[in-house]
């Protein structure tokens, strides 16, 4: 009776053994898996944070050009309303300046911003500076080649001129501003590096 009391006792023994090796490793691959979990979770987090800091760039940058660019043109009309009642151009033609702007515009890579609101705001501009720095070049051939006593008649059609793009600049500004602080908004990955074409201003009335 005592060898059949020992081997159901070392039976029991094993089996508790069992269980608990079982229990055990149940234990380690749950807390493991919590573990996994908690890296995977992390990383997805650091993840996401990096990709609200490239959509903050993007957007800073898309804006700051487009802010640029509309000063740009305020700032040209303000001198051709100056000049104006001067009666004559300035020496220094402002054109260099704006299409250097125009450049860093066109070298941005629009398809970051997405949605088509944001890419068609921003895509105004390049051709707006353009459209601008024709207009003042116009203006200051139309002064050398006018007669006496057209100068004004001149400087009034070009100034009309001028004004209608700072609106429009402004206008397209403010657009750019609403679409970039719409909840939906996000970059999309960059995949090819050719230049972006960027439809010029609208043609201004004469």
């Amino acid at each position: 009776m005592i060898e059949t009391f020992s081997s159901e006792a070392a039976t029991w023994v094993q089996a508790v053994g069992t269980i608990a090796a079982v229990v055990g490793a149940g234990w380690v691959a749950a807390a493991e898996s919590r573990a996994s979990r908690r890296r995977e979770d992390r990383i997805e987090k650091e993840a996401q944070q990096r990709e609200e800091r490239l959509i903050a760039s993007a957007k800073t940058a898309a804006l700051n050009l487009a802010i640029l660019a509309t000063t740009q043109i305020h700032d040209l009309h303000i001198l051709l309303r100056d000049e104006a009642r001067r009666g004559r151009v300035t020496r220094v033609s402002p054109s260099r300046t704006l299409l250097a702007t125009e450049s860093l515009l066109i070298a941005y890579p629009i398809q970051t911003l997405s949605e088509a609101a944001p890419m068609v705001a921003f895509a105004y501009f390049p051709g707006a500076l353009a459209t601008a720095a024709e207009v003042y070049a116009n203006l200051e051939a139309s002064i050398r080649a006018a007669q006496a006593g057209e100068a004004g008649r001149i400087f009034s059609e070009y100034a009309e001129q001028m004004a209608q793009l700072d609106e429009a600049a402004k206008r397209h500004l403010r657009e750019l501003k609403a679409a970039l602080t719409h909840d939906s908004w996000a970059p999309a990955p960059v995949e090819s590096k050719d230049p972006q074409a960027h439809p010029a201003a609208p043609p201004l009335a004469a």
